[in-house]
């Protein structure tokens, strides 16, 4: 029991076991090299014989190369110092003379050069079908706002209908329309025109009814006002008709 139990103890640990960071420094110690004896090995010190055996080779092998390239150079002339001049002023004028000439093996082109063959691999390809003479004048004018073109051609300025650009084209059809439609709109003929004239005629008549009952209204009033008028008046004489008959009967005679 107690063993199962301390297995599942470790295996607890080591899930939530987890590595230790940071702590302490630990710097290195040992950091100069030692030698077969165990004593720091001095850089000052004299090298062993087998350095020494390799160091001696490699500088066998630096004479023999050496010697072997003045073989190779004492097989030209000794050269003095204008003598060496001379030679490379003649290797300039040479290498200026080829450049103006024939070119000859191992010569690099020049810029000029580049920029010629460039230009040669540009003429031998297809004319773009876009960069037409009238298109380029085109993109040289000024761009025609369709304000200005609608302008010109209503002040009599208009261009012939193939010199005009497509712009200038839409801006004129568009001032045509205009001007169609404000013609058919002034006769009655367009849909707009025709609502305005049915909207008018109902208002005109609903302002001629209104205006027919003011009337009645004001004839009908002006009856009441008569006959009302007219009643006050004979009701007035009947008055005095009978004032006068009770006043003549009052008085009696002696």
């Amino acid at each position: 029991m107690s063993s199962g139990a301390a297995r599942g103890g470790r295996g607890r640990g080591g899930k939530f076991s987890k590595p230790k960071r940071g702590g302490g420094k630990h710097f290195s110690r040992d950091l100069q090299p030692l030698n077969a004896d165990g004593e720091v090995d001095n850089m000052w010190a004299p090298r062993n014989k087998k350095i020494d055996e390799d160091d001696s080779e490699e500088d066998d092998e630096d004479d023999s190369s050496e010697e072997d390239s003045d073989s190779d150079g004492g097989d030209k002339p000794n050269m003095t110092r204008e003598e060496r001049r001379a030679a490379a002023k003649a290797r300039k004028s040479a290498a200026i003379a080829r450049k103006g000439g024939r070119p000859q093996p191992g010569d690099l082109p020049s810029s000029s050069e580049e920029e010629s063959d460039e230009e040669e691999d540009e003429g031998d390809m297809p004319a773009n079908p876009n960069h037409s003479a009238a298109a380029r004048s085109q993109a040289s004018q000024a761009p025609v706002l369709p304000d200005e073109a609608a302008a010109e051609a209503a002040g009599g300025k208009a261009k012939p209908k193939g010199a005009l650009s497509r712009r200038e084209k839409e801006a004129l059809a568009a001032q045509q329309a205009k001007e169609r439609y404000a013609k058919l709109h002034a006769e009655g003929k367009t849909d707009e025109a025709k609502a305005d004239m049915a909207r008018l005629k109902e208002v005109r008549e609903r302002r001629e009814a209104e205006a027919a009952r003011k009337k009645a209204e004001a004839e009908e009033r002006a009856e009441q006002e008569k006959s009302k008028t007219e009643q006050l008046a004979r009701e007035a004489r009947m008055r005095e008709a009978a004032a006068g008959r009770g006043g003549r009967g009052g008085k009696k005679k002696k």
